[in-house]
């Protein structure tokens, strides 16, 4: 095995750098991709730099950053006003954008998946809303702009959260780096 773990480090480390990147950019594995190279390498290496401890803090880092995804997107949008219909557009939007980037633009899935969920979110809102009223009559202006300030908290949602997934992956990779060299 003392052949195979040279190269077998620099692909974990490229598979790292990569899980970095997602952990910013939205439809690219992230934490857990960080995670996972580090347990592939261990397993490989018979644990022998890389021990369950580390991976235990590592899964940890990587529960954390799933769900602070979920938590921040959520919390940004609710923040900023958005209802139950504003996040359900939100959901169908960012399936709907991902999978339209995904078709036409092939990486441009990983934009279509935040613009669509912002568009979904400011949809949904703009139809509660002007659905709202029409039981009270010229209430159209405000609309507009009560649905972009919840499609708004999406993004400052997602925001916080590449904050927090960011520092999360870079802190796993220094685990990892750590581990396997000190």
């Amino acid at each position: 095995m003392d052949g195979v773990e040279g190269p077998l480090l620099a692909l974990t480390l490229v598979l790292m750098f990569v899980g970095l990147l997602g952990s910013v950019l939205p439809g690219l594995p992230g934490v857990t991709l960080i995670f996972l190279s580090a347990l592939v390498y261990a397993l490989l290496t018979d644990f022998r730099t890389v021990g369950a401890a580390i991976l235990v803090i590592l899964f940890v880092f990587a529960a954390i950053a799933f769900v602070a995804d979920f938590v921040a997107t959520s919390y940004g949008a609710r923040r900023f006003g958005a209802s139950n219909w504003g996040t359900v557009g939100g959901a169908i939007g960012g399936i709907a954008g991902a999978l339209i980037g995904l078709l036409f633009l092939g990486i441009g899935s990983l934009f279509g998946l935040i613009l669509g969920t912002i568009a979904g979110v400011f949809l949904g809102e703009y139809l509660k809303r002007t659905r709202q009223g029409q039981q009270e009559p010229g209430s159209t202006g405000s609309d507009w702009r009560r649905a972009s300030h919840a499609a708004g908290g999406v993004l400052v949602g997602y925001l916080a959260s590449a904050v927090i997934q960011g520092l999360l992956g870079l802190a796993s990779v220094i685990v990892f780096v750590l581990a396997r060299f000190y």
